[in-house]
């Protein structure tokens, strides 16, 4: 089977429906990269369309293809959380819509307990038929910078669902073609920030168009059954090389825990994420008993959009990751087949509605390290000692009369990675499911009353290791007028975990006007917080993990670190045994065996 239909068609086209085993497999090579290459034009086209920073700078998207029932078939190479999370919105807005879809539709989504992945990532979709029977939808979703909360940008002390912002549940923008302008003009009106809202989400529309076209110009080149049946071939293709590698692994229950700052009200009640990854044959259970209760912010967890997205992400990326693989593994529904996830109904990782969950990445974050931190002792050369796993997510905010509406900044700082078994961990990057990018301080200071005045790596020393552990950034922005700061952060409280001797990395930061004499140690979450022009933020990143002894780390690594200014000589001679000269800038040989036979 490659350009032409074999039999009679039986609609819907569906795994179960379809005979797919004939199509040849350069056919099949063919098309899987034609998928990945549509995922990725689809993403290319929103960046470059969209007008807020956190889309067209950070990336903070995700853009694919799937069929009928939500399953995908392809995925642009962005955040994981953005994209894993599209299949879970398109069950969520079909449950409503029950088939009243057309030619020409436009579905609008961000019900957190109905797939979507919290409410500021607006999902947006659109139909893909052929002879008038549906096949599936073009997708995308990127974060919104305001959804008209209780307060500019980022919120967290919310008291339910409702003070998030305006909730889109299965809403059609445009029906049969024809804009719906009532709710185009709700779109607008109810946030801070409408044109910046209104280009996105023209640029996701954008974005979606593209997919759909190019997958029908796709179809008629090869037909609609070898075009899906590759689609289908792939998902099995990916689950079945999933399954293989999780065989290996010895049958067992492995476990780990870590505990979250507090829930942005309760200051000193911290709360505890226990993992349990429980491996059986060829697939995966990952279980959250034992995690806290649901809380009375928006510190709570969509089960569907975000736990499940995050758990997929970590088991894929452990067990077949693009960088060792060799093969062509491409990232689809198969994916997600070997995987369970299960978490107590009413607690911080599957609330009761209407219980908020504005903010829910320091805790999908946490999940991921802590499923990491379980496995190491069976899958030891495929870890990392304890990453970042958080973001500091800011919002800089204010209200500009000139043109009568709001500015809002929102920016994903950088975290780091923990070290592996053979290399140190990624310094001043977005860990784990926060695959974004920073925003550059000439874009802030270009669009928005705001000045970067340090930007760099942090002074402390990150987890010491035979491979140490990523370090964190340091960023200072000076607010040019009044407005409103908020951060939905974690890891001040709890540091990143060594592992196998390393030792532990570095809690995040947030200082308030630092060097001053109104300077504050802020908590790692807050919301709308008022401040004055002049006023500085300091936000600092986690530095991660070290991985081994750090007395077994190469002592030219060590030598390398100080003239970096990574570590000091005493940290070099106490942490890693190893005497450096200073004035020659090299290795002291003698002294530093002498150092190492001490231990």
């Amino acid at each position: 089977m490659t350009g032409s239909s074999v039999g009679e068609r039986q609609w819907p086209l569906t795994p179960d429906t379809l005979d797919y085993s004939a199509i040849d497999r350069v056919t099949l090579r063919v098309l899987g990269g034609a998928f990945n290459t549509i995922a990725r034009e689809m993403a290319q086209t929103l960046y470059r369309m969209s007008n807020s920073s956190i889309i067209r700078e950070s990336e903070d998207i995700g853009c694919g293809v799937f069929d009928l029932e939500g399953r995908e078939l392809c995925e642009s190479e962005t955040s994981p959380m953005h994209i894993g999370s599209l299949p879970f919105y398109i069950r969520g807005f079909m449950r409503k819509l029950a088939g009243n879809v057309h030619e020409g539709d436009v579905i609008i989504h961000n019900h957190p307990y109905h797939g979507a992945s919290h409410t500021p990532d607006l999902g947006v979709a659109i139909p893909i038929f052929h002879e008038g029977h549906l096949l599936g939808f073009a997708a995308a979703t990127a974060h919104l910078v305001d959804t008209g909360a209780a307060a500019p940008g980022l919120n967290i002390d919310l008291i339910d669902l409702y003070a998030e912002g305006t909730i889109y549940d299965s809403i059609k923008l445009y029906e049969k073609g024809v804009r719906n302008e009532a709710v185009w003009t709700i779109l607008q009106d109810s946030v801070r920030t409408p044109e910046h809202n209104a280009a996105d989400i023209d640029a996701m529309i954008a974005a979606t168009e593209v997919g759909r076209d190019r997958f029908s110009k796709l179809i008629g080149r090869y037909s609609v059954e070898t075009v899906m049946g590759g689609a289908f071939y792939w998902m099995d293709y990916s689950e079945s090389r999933l399954r293989a590698e999780i065989e290996k692994i010895p049958d067992g229950n492995y476990s780990a825990e870590s505990w979250l700052d507090h829930d942005g009200r309760n200051w000193d009640t911290m709360l505890k994420v226990a993992v349990t990854v429980k491996v059986l044959g060829d697939g995966i259970t990952v279980d959250f008993d034992g995690s806290a209760d649901e809380v009375e912010t928006g510190f709570n967890v969509p089960f569907e959009g975000s736990l499940h997205v995050a758990c997929y992400y970590a088991i894929r990326t452990l067990f077949l990751d693009q960088a060792t693989t060799e093969e062509f593994v491409p990232q689809n529904e198969g994916m997600f087949r070997p995987v369970k996830v299960a978490a107590p109904l009413g607690s911080i990782f599957n609330p009761r509605f209407p219980r908020a969950c504005f903010a829910r990445m320091a805790q999908v974050q946490r999940a991921i390290d802590c499923i990491i931190r379980a496995l190491a002792p069976v899958i030891p050369e495929r870890v990392t000692a304890g990453n970042a796993a958080t973001v500091m997510s800011v919002s800089y905010s204010g209200f500009n009369t000139q043109e009568n509406q709001y500015w809002v900044c929102v920016e994903v700082n950088e975290g780091s990675y923990g070290a592996r078994a053979s290399k140190d961990g990624l310094d001043a990057v977005d860990n784990l499911m926060a695959n974004t990018r920073n925003v550059p301080c000439e874009e802030i200071e270009l669009r928005y009353p705001l000045r970067v005045e340090r930007y760099e790596l942090r002074p402390e020393t990150p987890g010491a290791g035979k491979f140490r552990g990523g370090t964190g950034h340091v960023r200072e922005m000076r607010f040019l007028s009044d407005g409103y700061f908020s951060c939905n952060g974690d890891r001040i409280l709890e540091h990143p975990f060594g592992l196998f001797g390393g030792h532990d990395g570095v809690g995040a930061r947030l200082t308030f006007n630092p060097g001053t004499s109104q300077e504050a140690e802020w908590h790692s979450k807050v919301s709308g917080q008022k401040v004055k022009a002049g006023d500085v933020l300091r936000v600092m990143g986690p530095s991660s993990a070290g991985y081994g002894n750090p007395a077994e780390r190469d002592p030219q690594r060590v030598l390398a670190d100080w003239l970096d200014e990574i570590i000091s000589l005493e940290e070099a001679r106490d942490i890693y045994q190893v005497a450096i000269d200073a004035r020659a800038a090299r290795i002291d040989e003698a002294a530093t065996s002498a150092l190492r036979r001490k231990q």
